[in-house]
């Protein structure tokens, strides 16, 4: 996209073949409403906000009650917590429209000046690479599987991505513990030659969210979040106890049938005697399309999560502040969102201005998430979403 001042030569009141010009600055301006349209969602569905720098994570310890005795006294409790710090990082983006005063008032090219349309749509503009910079940052923060550091206030800081083997605690639950030097969410299918995610990939990537507590007796729905391709090649055609070649050296037969969301360009078709309970499953869910259910789980189906990755996700709700993703913002309201600076305050002949964004993002509750990959023998992280 070009850069600079927007000069009187950019005025245009018609194109060569005889548009309006406003017409296709309004057309402009709906294609980037869409496209924040198509990532807003995504980015609620993940995410939550805060203010938090730095959380301590304590390790709690364990404590045993003791047979009683008839003269003595047991031993006392004495909790020791060793916390471990991590954080939020913290950054400035920043981005700025500028035009010479003629652009604005007219001059010999065009005396009327630029229309509405035009500054509305350099504004629509900045708008939507504001949302792309929020969708970037969110996604870096759950695809990639190496802990980053950030400073504050001069100190270094772990910033944690979802649990990757890094040591760090990792709390029971339910009699599950976990070896913090070899549990992790950022996993891969592991067959040569399987050409899509078959029943076992799906079942132990919900499982790694839903061991750590995040299950629907828990308020929480796990989500499948896939590429329309992927979704397409694999869980859209499982049947339950049918078998599908996926290429693999071991094929599996699936523990649940595929009900496909109402509105869908195709139908469930069911064996003699046998009735669909519940109904079919909406055809969206927070603002997202659904492809169908699976068992328990839904299946969301988005072009921008990268083709063969798979994301299980545990969901309250979009913005819930239990989402796998924290954005920080600043601790003052004034600095949060899109902020307008004025620029050049002559506005003679040059006139500008300043947009700017603070941001960070982190992964918050470790184990609400699990990506896999469709790899034969490592996780690698999508080229989109490195940082």
């Amino acid at each position: 996209m070009a850069k600079g001042y927007s000069a009187s030569g950019d005025i245009l009141t018609r194109t060569r073949d005889g548009q309006d010009l406003n017409a296709v600055w309004s057309q402009f301006q709906e294609a980037l409403e869409q496209f924040n349209a198509a990532r807003q969602p995504m980015i609620d569905l993940l995410s939550f906000t805060t203010t938090s720098i730095i959380e301590d994570i304590v390790q709690p310890g364990q404590e045993r009650f003791q047979k009683a005795t008839e003269f003595g006294i047991p031993s006392s409790v004495r909790p020791a917590p060793a916390p471990t710090a991590r954080a939020y990082p913290f950054e400035w983006f920043d981005t700025r429209n500028g035009y010479t005063f003629q652009f604005l008032a007219g001059g010999p090219g065009n005396s009327a000046g630029a229309t509405s349309q035009q500054l509305d749509t350099v504004l629509q503009t900045v708008m939507e690479a504001d949302n792309q910079l929020q969708f970037e940052q969110v996604m870096k923060a759950l695809f990639n599987n190496a802990n980053r550091t950030t400073l504050i206030d001069g100190t270094s800081y772990t910033v944690t991505a979802l649990y990757n083997a890094d040591s760090q605690y990792i709390p029971p639950w339910k009699g599950t513990s976990f070896n913090p030097a070899t549990h992790t969410h950022y996993v891969f299918s592991g067959q040569a030659g399987q050409t899509a995610f078959d029943m076992q990939d799906h079942l132990d990537l919900a499982r790694l969210v839903e061991e750590h507590g995040y299950t629907r007796a828990n308020g929480y729905n796990v989500v499948f979040l896939m590429n329309p391709t992927d979704a397409n090649a694999g869980i859209v055609r499982f049947q339950r106890g049918v078998t599908l070649d996926l290429g693999a050296t071991t094929d599996y037969s699936s523990l649940y049938d595929f009900i496909p969301s109402q509105g869908q360009n195709f139908a469930v078709q069911l064996p003699p005697g046998y009735t669909l309970v519940g109904g079919l499953p909406a055809n969206t869910f927070a603002g997202m399309d659904v492809a169908g259910s699976w068992g328990p789980y839904l299946v969301v189906t988005d072009a921008q999560i990268p083709a063969g990755y798979m994301v299980a996700v545990a969901i309250r709700g979009s913005g819930a502040n239990t989402n796998v993703v924290g954005i920080r913002e600043h601790a003052n309201p004034a600095m949060r969102g899109l902020v307008l600076f004025p620029g050049n305050r002559n506005n003679y002949p040059l006139v500008d201005s300043y947009f700017v964004r603070g941001l960070g993002t982190a992964v918050g509750p470790r184990g609400a998430a699990a990506v896999m990959r469709l790899h034969d023998s490592a996780y690698a992280v999508p080229a989109a979403f490195a940082w």
